[in-house]
C-alpha cells in the first residue's frame, strides 16, 4: 500500500475543505485499506468534467491501495437532490432512471479501476427498498426539522415563499444514512454536498461508527462563467463528448477561468500552471494558454496522439477563419493565372525569380493548398492567396 500524507496532491489539489484534517491524519497513519464513498444520482445520462474531479481523486486513492465504494442513487434520484435549487425538481420515472444509471456506470468505469480489490458498486435500492416504516421513523427521530431547514437553499425558498416538499427534506437524511450502510471511512464530494455529508457523520456516530472524513472539492463556474456546470444550462464539457467537441468547448472558456480549470480539471504539474498564470498576468495572449488547456484536457481522456490531432485540427480551422477576417479584398480577373504572374500582380513578389523562390520555399498557398512548383492555377470569386505569414489576399 502506498503511503499518503495530508500533503499528498490528492488531498491538496482542487480541495476546498477537509472535515477534519486531524481525523484524516489518523486514518492515514493506520496503514489500512480505507473505504471511500462517492455517491452519484442519475438525474441525467451524462457526466461532465466537474463530476470527474471526484472520480480522478478516487482513482488516485485506488492506486494507493484503497477501495472506491460507489453508490448509484436509484432511489434518491427519484426525489432529486435539492442542493442549490430554489424550486422543486420534477420526479423522474423509474425507466428513465434505469437508463441513466446504465449510461453513468459506463462513464465512471472508464476512469475508475474495476478490480474488486479496489472497487465496490452499490445501488441505494439495496437497502431502501427493504426498509420498513418503523425503521424509517426511527431513522428520522435522530434529526430535527430545525437542523434540516437551516440549509441555505431551503432558507431561500422560505424567503420567496416557495414550497418545500417533505421528500426534499428527507433527501439529505437518506444520503447521510448511506454512509452508515456503506461503513464509509472517507467521502469525496463537491463542496455543495457538505451539509448532507455532515449528516452522514452524525448518523455514523449515532449508530456507533467513527465519523467519515469529508474531502470537499472546489466547484468552478461553467465554461461561460456564472453558474456551475449544468446539463440544463449547456455550459459543461461532457465525459462522453467526442475529442473534437471537448477541444472546441475548452476553447470557448472565459480567459479568467483558464488557470482554475488547469488546476481542477487537468493533471498538468502545478509549477507549469504557475508559469502560465505568470505569463497571462504579464500580458501574454490567452489564446496560447487556452490551447494548452484544451490539449491537456483531451490528453487526459483520450491520450496524447488524439490531443495533438485535435490541436492541429482546431488550428487549421481557426487559421482559415482568421484568414477570412484578416485578408484584404483584391480585384483581379477570374480564371487561369500563371502563379508567378499572380504573385507579381498582387505585389507579393518583387520579381519572377522572387516569386519562384517563395513557391519553392512552400510559402505560397492558394485556397489553403500549398503550392511548391510554379504552375498555372484557377482563380475564382472568394479565392484566398497567401505568400508567407503577412501577405494575404481574398479575391472579390
Amino acid at each position: 500500500m502506498k503511503k499518503l500524507s495530508l500533503d499528498s496532491e490528492v488531498f491538496t489539489r482542487a480541495v476546498e475543505d477537509i472535515v477534519t484534517r486531524g481525523e484524516l491524519k489518523k486514518l492515514l497513519s493506520r496503514n489500512r485499506v480505507l473505504r471511500i464513498k462517492h455517491g452519484i444520482d442519475a438525474s441525467g445520462p451524462e457526466l461532465h468534467i466537474g463530476h470527474a474531479v471526484s472520480l480522478w481523486k478516487l482513482r488516485a486513492l485506488q492506486e494507493a491501495g484503497h477501495k472506491a465504494v460507489i453508490l448509484l442513487g436509484d432511489v434518491t434520484t427519484q426525489i432529486g437532490d435539492p442542493t442549490g435549487k430554489l424550486k422543486t425538481r420534477p420526479m423522474l420515472p423509474k425507466i428513465t432512471i434505469k437508463k441513466n444509471i446504465a449510461a453513468v456506470k459506463n462513464q465512471l468505469e472508464k476512469i475508475l479501476h474495476t478490480n474488486p480489490r479496489v472497487y465496490e458498486l452499490h445501488y441505494s435500492s439495496e437497502w431502501y427498498n427493504k426498509m420498513r416504516a418503523p425503521e424509517f421513523l426511527k431513522l428520522l427521530s435522530h434529526i430535527t426539522h430545525a437542523r434540516l431547514i437551516e440549509r441555505d437553499m431551503f432558507q431561500g425558498r422560505l424567503r420567496k415563499k416557495t414550497e418545500i416538499y417533505m421528500s426534499e427534506l428527507i433527501y439529505p437524511v437518506l444520503q447521510g444514512y448511506d454512509s452508515v450502510i456503506l461503513r464509509s471511512d472517507l467521502t469525496i464530494v463537491g463542496s455543495d454536498q457538505l451539509f448532507n455529508e455532515h449528516l452522514g457523520r452524525m448518523f455514523q456516530e449515532k449508530f456507533g461508527q467513527p465519523p467519515q472524513v469529508i474531502v470537499a472539492l472546489k466547484i468552478l463556474p461553467g465554461v461561460g462563467g456564472g453558474e456551475k456546470m449544468s446539463k440544463s444550462l449547456g455550459n459543461y464539457i461532457g465525459l462522453s463528448d467526442s475529442p473534437q467537441d471537448k477541444f472546441g468547448k475548452a476553447m470557448r472558456l472565459l480567459d479568467s477561468l483558464i488557470v482554475p480549470y488547469l488546476e481542477v480539471y487537468t493533471d498538468v504539474p502545478p509549477n507549469k500552471i504557475r508559469g502560465i498564470e505568470h505569463a497571462l498576468r504579464g500580458g501574454q495572449n490567452p489564446m496560447a494558454a487556452k490551447l494548452f488547456f484544451a490539449e491537456a484536457l483531451v490528453r487526459r481522456y483520450h491520450g496524447n496522439k488524439v490531443a495533438q490531432k485535435e490541436r492541429d485540427r482546431f488550428l487549421k480551422i481557426f487559421s482559415k477563419k482568421e484568414f477570412q477576417k484578416a485578408a484584404p479584398l483584391v480585384t483581379i480577373k477570374i480564371g487561369r493565372w500563371e502563379l508567378t504572374e499572380l504573385l507579381l500582380r498582387l505585389g507579393f513578389a518583387a520579381s519572377k525569380s522572387d516569386a519562384r523562390r517563395l513557391i519553392a520555399q512552400g510559402a505560397v498557398e492558394i485556397d489553403g493548398k500549398r503550392i511548391t512548383v510554379p504552375s498555372e492555377i484557377n482563380i475564382k470569386h472568394g479565392s484566398t492567396i497567401r505568400a508567407g505569414k503577412r501577405r494575404l489576399a481574398r479575391v472579390e
